[in-house]
């Protein structure tokens, strides 16, 4: 499972925005609500270079082509027969998950967390630096620094989809932005089974309809 992701973010527009009231942003193409910090100045489709990804980047800040601030929901982030059932699964497997994300996956850090009291999931932050290696003899020959950090958040909704959640910030450290979207994330509704609104129900017959129907049925019949 490839979680790190290429970013890109060409051609977005910045509006300005003159609140900083949380906003509730909902994807009628992703089906699902988040409470953002404000009103996404802009928000881009499938911002990955992969082509079976699928999701919104929601930018809060940016400078030039660069986001600085922003969400990456992305609606299929995980295969849900190769992860561990973050509530239900045994701890052994999902210890062994965490494991490979930082053995594996260039996280610096993997764990359990609470999303809401009735669902868990995996909260992760990339590695600073990450080892190259040679790829004939695969030993270690270097380090490489990250420009940036980034944090993942990994969960199952109550309905079934699998969600990853990345934070952009520029400022890793600074407690207003990693609450923020810690509320974020507890604050995700999976809209996928939204009944159908009243226009798309097909109109009930009344009694008068049903009992003309059996009326004319019933002379049918006697003749």
């Amino acid at each position: 499972m490839l979680l790190t992701s290429t970013v890109f973010a060409e051609d977005i527009q910045i509006a300005e925005s003159d609140s900083d009231e949380p906003y509730i942003y909902t994807s009628d193409d992703f089906k699902f609500s988040i409470t953002c910090p404000i009103k996404p100045l802009a928000v881009v489709q499938n911002p990955w270079e992969e082509t079976d990804k699928h999701g919104e980047m929601l930018v809060f800040a940016s400078e030039g082509i660069e986001v600085l601030y922003g969400y990456i929901i992305q609606v299929d982030a995980f295969n849900t027969d190769e992860v561990p059932d973050f509530n239900k699964g045994s701890m052994v497997a999902i210890g062994e998950y965490l494991s490979g994300l930082k053995k594996n996956n260039g996280f610096a850090d993997a764990r359990l967390v609470n999303i809401t009291k009735k669902n868990k999931g995996v909260t992760a932050i990339t590695a600073d630096k990450l080892e190259v290696l040679n790829q004939e003899t695969g030993e270690v020959e270097g380090e490489l620094v990250a420009d940036k950090q980034y944090i993942y958040t990994f969960f199952r909704t109550p309905e079934g989809r699998c969600i990853s959640i990345q934070l952009i910030s520029a400022n890793l450290e600074d407690k207003t932005f990693i609450d923020a979207y810690r509320g974020a994330v507890a604050s995700f509704k999976d809209n996928i089974k939204d009944k159908k609104s009243k226009k798309d129900k097909k109109p009930k017959k009344d009694k008068k309809d049903k009992k003309d129907t059996k009326d004319k049925k019933s002379d049918k019949d006697k003749k």
